[in-house]
């Protein structure tokens, strides 16, 4: 009977005897085995579409430098390309990227190749849960859509539907769920029930949304907040130059405020799937629907300016063009992920302007392909003699690794776009704040 589906399935979530499938193994799914292999006795399904990724964890090496797994070294069969190993798995979470299209319109081609191989295997009795950041109603959508054609599947009964978005701050030792709450909801009440007894395996608290599009929306809100106030503190920086006020001066000032202020700091623009995505997805479908936001495109504007901004800045300290030595791939600081990277805006602008540069990153020996920049680099090994072959340097990530009295003492000009400068204290006439 289709009650006995619920029941089983809730059975098995409770005695920890349920298998999960985890399809994308990147920088969020790769996080969340990790979870819930620590969280008792369940069996670990991994699906990627990249070969390559699939046999580097099958022999122990991880595809991201900073997560060590070896579960599918020991299990090799529980990971492949091929979405028929799901069939064994009771739970499965997709953790797939979300990026834009050319116009800035949202690409959501691979859940849709997903979606499409997971009508293919037999999905009764499961439940599946969507981690990725989306615009409200695509969950509500693709189960709609695996459902649409089937005589025996019923929401709720047979087949459950969820979205949690992830929570994920790559290169943050500190980050755990037992620390940040897990957001879930659910297609019906049987599905939402389902999510709490999942997440509350890995999570030490979950928050319950009232619909799945609520909860889709607030993954979007998170990041926007992020991306507007990152937006204002760059148009403060562009403001406090014309002024000639160190913004760095004013932003620590004004953080000493215990209430209604929180710090953000000016950068080379944004980087990471989410924050330089967002505000499109929302955007997007607001335009949809009627209303076209102002300030989520105003923040995104002035982000993805900064650098062609910084780089005019660059160009006035010289005759004629410089050659850049270029300080950091990675989005961030200390991690190896460069989704979205700025530094790639910035060498796409050197490339047409035909301005010569090298990088260096320990993240990074070389740059990935599909990176969104047609050209081949590897991370030069700096000293003191190649120093000289370069007439600035451009600091775009601030990594811990970095030498940075050695940089600022052998190059003319030292561009710093993150303030480590300022806030290591280290003040000189070839460092610049841009």
């Amino acid at each position: 009977m289709l009650i006995n589906s619920y029941t089983s399935l809730s059975q098995k979530i409770n005695i920890k005897k349920y298998n999960i499938g985890v399809v994308g193994l990147g920088y969020v799914g790769l996080p969340l085995v990790k979870r819930f292999l620590k969280s008792g006795s369940v069996k670990i399904f991994g699906v990627d579409s990249d070969k390559k990724k699939v046999n580097l964890l099958r022999i122990g090496k991880s595809p991201i430098n900073s997560i060590n797994i070896d579960y599918f070294k020991k299990n090799k069969d529980n990971v492949s390309t091929d979405y028929a190993i799901l069939n064994k798995a009771d739970v499965i979470i997709i953790c797939l990227p979300t990026p834009l299209k050319s116009k800035k319109t949202p690409d959501l081609k691979y859940l849709e190749v997903c979606y499409k191989d997971l009508s293919k295997i037999n999905i009764q009795n499961k439940i599946i849960i969507l981690e990725s950041t989306v615009y409200p109603g695509v969950t509500r959508k693709f189960a709609n859509q695996i459902v649409l054609n089937s005589k025996h599947l019923q929401i709720g009964k047979n087949i459950f539907f969820g979205y949690s978005p992830e929570r994920e701050n790559p290169g943050d030792k500190s980050f755990s769920y037992q620390k940040t709450p897990k957001v879930i909801s659910g297609y019906s009440s049987n599905c939402l029930k389902l999510m709490k007894k999942i997440y509350n395996s890995i999570a030490k608290k979950t928050y319950q949304c009232g619909s799945m599009e609520e909860a889709e929306t607030s993954k979007l809100l998170e990041n926007l907040y992020r991306s507007i106030n990152i937006g204002l503190a760059n148009e403060m920086k562009l403001i406090c130059d014309k002024l000639n006020i160190n913004v760095h001066n004013v932003i620590e000032t004004a953080s000493t405020k215990n209430f209604g202020f929180q710090k953000f700091l000016p950068g080379p623009g944004l980087g990471g799937h989410c924050i330089p995505i967002d505000p499109y997805y929302l955007s997007w479908i607001s335009e949809k629907n009627g209303y076209e936001p102002k300030l989520l495109k105003s923040a995104a504007k002035i982000n993805n300016n900064m650098p062609n901004i910084i780089t005019n800045k660059i160009l006035k300290y010289f005759k004629k063009k410089p050659k850049i030595l270029i300080f950091g791939i990675s989005y961030k600081k200390n991690v190896d992920d460069d989704r979205e990277s700025p530094s790639f805006e910035f060498m796409k602008i050197f490339k047409k302007r035909k301005i010569k540069f090298d990088y260096i990153d320990p993240y990074f020996p070389k740059i990935k392909k599909g990176r969104k920049i047609s050209l081949e680099k590897k991370s030069i090994k700096l000293n003191i003699k190649n120093s000289k072959n370069y007439d600035c340097g451009l600091i775009l990530a601030d990594h811990d690794k970095f030498d940075y009295r050695f940089i600022k003492n052998n190059f003319q000009y030292v561009f710093d776009a993150r303030g480590v400068y300022f806030r290591k204290k280290i003040i000189s006439d070839n460092i610049i704040q841009v």
